[in-house]
């Protein structure tokens, strides 16, 4: 019964940031709530969260992710746990850096993102991203609910 509510949850949320590249603060709270209460609110629901927030909130502060994203990786890591949430967090961010690439390629601002990331190894600094039209943000909830998913069921451990 749980994998069904965690893969429902992912679902929602993946398909809600894919949708509109938004995801509701009150279905953060369902997961995260459904993952303490899955951990029975134990200190590795606290722990998990913990990593996935930390993962998250340099890349928010540098503007390269929304906050939603930042709340949905803690969220699913008070399900994982902490190992958990670092592993399918790593996992989400590698696939998000794949479709970040093949959106940038698809929307024909691959030499800007090439430039900027050349200028970033050269003067080894991580320039804050400029606000981008809605349609240009990268869905990452999608990929996270993937990386964390392939945790859920053992594939990555």
């Amino acid at each position: 019964m749980s994998s069904v509510a965690f893969i429902a949850l992912a679902l929602l949320a993946a398909g809600s940031d894919l949708r509109s590249r938004r995801i509701a603060n009150e279905l953060v709270l369902v997961i995260l709530a459904g993952g303490m209460v899955y951990q029975g609110l134990s200190l590795d629901g606290l722990a998990g969260a913990g990593v996935g927030f930390a993962l998250l909130i340099l890349p928010f502060a540098a503007r390269w992710v929304g906050g939603a994203d930042v709340k949905v990786l803690a969220a699913f890591g008070a399900w994982l746990g902490p190992w958990g949430a670092l592993l399918g967090g790593l996992a989400g961010i590698g696939l998000g850096g794949a479709l970040a690439v093949a959106m940038a390629v698809k929307g024909g601002i691959g030499r800007e993102a090439l430039g900027n990331l050349h200028a970033a190894l050269v003067t080894i600094s991580a320039p804050t991203a400029p606000r981008r039209d809605r349609g240009l943000v990268v869905p990452l909830a999608v990929p996270l609910a993937v990386g964390c998913t392939l945790v859920w069921f053992g594939v990555l451990s």
